[in-house]
């Protein structure tokens, strides 16, 4: 391929920037989706409410596992074989998980379809990275994956709601129709790669293994938490078993020869604030995860009423997302992932201060604005300033690392605010202020730091 003057290699580039937002919306809607869906395929199922949890943590734990070995493995091997090859994955597991009659078999197609995200989420954006290369172009570029991708987290309980409406299981089977159909089209238009071949060297097998261990078991520890509580034996294990693991990786990837995360791209500022910064998306589900309570526990909405009640979110955040990134071109990446983080703190507080006092409505609408414009802010902000300066051979690291921040924050905050509601008297306004107060509390801190990034030099 050459490059054009448009900043872009040759080719099918804007069909490719359609197949790659397609594989991440799919990613993000499977995240968001099935949590209308859970009650009612209990019931068909006969699962406890404890073997429920894994249904959504089984999911994390794949995902979260293997951000950081699939981010890497996309920089050493060949994009396109990776790609397909999990999105086969993907499409099996849904069907899997749409067809079966039993707990046990749901939770592990929900574990293989975590794997299969962990994969392909890092491989899209280091394909489109590698396509359009030039600053404007890549920028306009990532506004329109981020518009379509942040728009799959925040419609997905929408989609989720409409279709466990009809039936639990469309939820798994028509996500594996889609994939088919993505596939197909990502094996006619993503190129073959004719200078990346795959390594025979020496590959960093007991670091990958690190990796995972490390994101499993604190996945694992954040989400027991808040069923057995922090200092509970099993909590403590699994958090420190997984310190333990990261400490170990650190000693093997500085005297390995060729390491699976080069520890010199701590060295740049922006990725490390980004990865931080991507806290608030734990901080958006948590936010979720108390509302949801709320509406069905206490105000008695429908499932399809609660994914409702996010719809207009979502749409101000697909359709503003690629204006949001073009500002970042123009003013640069953290002064527009502050005023987004600010949006969505403000926004938490409307409801952590007016909940239980106000109509809800009203209450939800102001929200809904503040963090249809604040999300998509932050969310490109901090994406475009986290892969910003990657070499070809550190994109899809980049980007494991971004998405793995994102889904390990999530278990953390969801956790700690769940804690924090059942302390303060669980299903009642005292314990969803609690956990409302907790989000915004994460949300301040997380603006804090990304407005002590506007002295830095902007990616």
């Amino acid at each position: 391929m050459t490059e054009t003057a448009a900043g872009t290699r040759s080719g099918n580039a804007g069909l490719l920037l359609a197949v790659m937002s397609a594989v991440q919306f799919l990613d993000a809607m499977d995240i968001a989706s099935i949590g209308p869906a859970l009650p009612l395929l209990q019931r068909d199922l006969g699962m406890s409410p404890e073997a429920l949890q894994w249904v959504v943590s089984g999911y994390a734990l794949g995902f979260g596992g293997f951000l950081l070995l699939g981010g890497r493995l996309a920089d050493l091997f060949d994009r396109r074989r990776l790609l397909l090859g999990w999105l086969v994955v993907f499409v099996v597991a849904s069907h899997v998980g749409g067809l079966t009659n039993e707990g046990l078999i749901l939770v592990i197609a929900r574990l293989l379809k975590g794997v299969s995200a962990g994969f392909t989420a890092p491989v899209a954006m280091a394909l489109l990275l590698d396509t359009f290369r030039e600053e404007r172009a890549r920028n306009r570029a990532l506004g329109t994956f981020l518009a379509i991708s942040s728009s799959g987290f925040s419609l997905g309980l929408v989609f989720g709601g409409a279709l466990a409406q009809l039936d639990w299981r469309l939820v798994f089977l028509l996500p594996a129709a889609v994939g088919v159909v993505v596939a197909l089209v990502a094996a006619a238009v993503v190129p073959r790669d004719r200078t990346r071949r795959t390594r025979t060297g020496r590959l960093d097998v007991l670091g990958a293994m690190l990796v995972a261990g490390a994101a499993i078991t604190l996945v694992y520890g954040v989400s027991q938490a808040s069923i057995v509580g922090w200092s509970h034996p099993l909590t403590l294990a699994a958090l420190g078993g997984s310190a333990l693991l990261l400490a170990l990786l650190l000693v093997v990837e500085r005297g390995h020869p060729a390491p699976l995360i080069p520890l010199s791209i701590f060295a740049r500022a922006g990725l490390v604030r980004a990865n931080v910064g991507m806290l608030m998306f734990g901080a958006y589900v948590a936010f979720q995860f108390v509302l949801t309570l709320y509406y069905e526990g206490t105000l008695g909405w429908s499932p399809l009423q609660t994914a409702l009640s996010f719809l207009l979110g979502g749409l101000l955040t697909g359709t503003t997302a690629r204006y949001w990134a073009a500002a970042v071109t123009r003013f640069g990446a953290w002064p527009v992932a502050t005023a987004g983080l600010f949006l969505l703190a403000a926004g938490y507080a409307v409801w952590a201060v007016l909940i239980g006092r106000a109509e809800p409505l009203a209450v939800l609408l102001i929200q809904q604005v503040l963090g249809g414009l604040g999300f998509p802010a932050a969310y490109s902000a901090l994406n475009i300033a986290a892969v910003a300066g990657a070499g070809q051979q550190e994109q899809g690291l980049a980007s494991g690392l971004f998405n793995a921040s994102a889904q390990l924050g999530t278990s953390l905050i969801t956790a700690v605010t769940a804690t924090m509601l059942v302390a303060n008297g669980g299903a009642m306004v005292g314990g969803y202020r609690a956990g409302l107060w907790t989000v915004v509390a994460v949300s301040l801190a997380i603006t804090l730091l990304s407005a002590l990034g506007t002295r830095t030099p902007q990616p």
